[in-house]
């Protein structure tokens, strides 16, 4: 167990981000940080804890309007802060960033999904092709199956430029794992929620220490469930009325858990069987790609 409490000592950065933008930021100590790694629930956790802390019933509220990514740097740092301080409401911040690249306080909450990495790369795929920019897509190799191989083998930056690896999604879960023995760090995992989801909010209500019976984590299951997301991408898709988006409905319908089974052949995913067995020991192997059901 590590008893060294976690220290923001690196700077990520990448196409549309950059962890710098901490260094202005004004931290409350009931602060709760959704800290997933980017297409791995990200969305589906900020829903729920908007049902959490505004409530479910006559739930209009739109997540990423009361949730936005931190260090995005599509939006001016001091427009974000002021955007922050202004909220009155206990804040959940969304940040896609290892956890020695943030602030740690005691007193916050820091609450992260994680997601099969394979999942995790063709739901990446999906979502550049979606973007009306090419910063993401720009990154990517267009053949599917030299993309995978370039992501299995690709090594993380030592810099903190965040590149498009398999190692750079084990360094952000390890980064959290290494603390998940904390009481305010909550890790969850994408394939346990979908298999059990009033299970997960009420997970997600012990996390936020926000009091819930039954009806409520039936009710806040029914607003987080996928179905009802896709439905109503008006709502869900982070900033569907921004006009980043070629069609917002699109943001939940693809990237679906397994379909690399149907598209990766043999030979590659033997490839990722073996590099992966470099980053991680083999039960953290196990859980990174189905959690607990295993």
């Amino acid at each position: 167990m590590n008893n060294v409490p976690p220290e923001r000592a690196v700077r990520y950065f990448g196409p549309m981000f950059d962890s710098a933008r901490w260094d202005g930021f004004n931290g409350r100590d009931d602060d709760i940080f959704i800290c997933t790694h980017a297409k791995a629930g990200t969305t589906w956790a900020q829903t729920i804890c908007a049902a959490l802390l505004f409530g479910w019933r006559g739930f209009d509220v739109k997540p990423s309007d009361v949730s936005q990514w931190y260090e995005a740097t599509r939006l001016p740092l001091e427009t974000m802060n002021k955007w922050l301080d202004e909220q009155s409401h206990r804040r959940f911040i969304k940040t896609h960033t290892p956890l020695d690249g943030i602030p740690y306080r005691p007193s916050c909450t820091y609450v992260t999904v994680f997601r099969d990495p394979r999942d995790v790369f063709f739901s990446l795929r999906s979502h550049a092709d979606n973007m009306r920019t090419d910063a993401l897509r720009d990154t990517m190799i267009a053949d599917t199956g030299e993309a995978f191989r370039s992501w299995v083998e690709t090594a993380a930056a030592a810099s903190g430029q965040i590149t498009y690896s398999l190692e750079t999604i084990v360094n952000h879960y390890l980064s959290y794992q290494r603390f998940s023995h904390l009481d305010n760090i909550h890790v969850f995992h994408y394939a346990d929620m979908k298999r059990n989801l009033p299970g997960a909010v009420a997970g997600f209500a012990n996390a936020l220490g926000v009091a819930v019976n039954e009806e409520d984590i039936e009710q806040i299951s029914r607003i987080a469930d996928f179905d009802n997301m896709r439905g109503n991408p008006d709502q869900f898709t982070p900033n569907a009325d921004a006009g980043r988006w070629k069609d917002s409905k699109n943001f939940f319908s693809k990237g679906r858990s397994g379909q690399w089974r149907e598209v990766i052949g043999d030979a590659d995913l033997a490839l990722y069987d073996q590099r992966i067995a470099t980053l991680l020991p083999s039960e953290q192997i196990a859980w990174l790609h189905d959690g607990a059901g295993q």
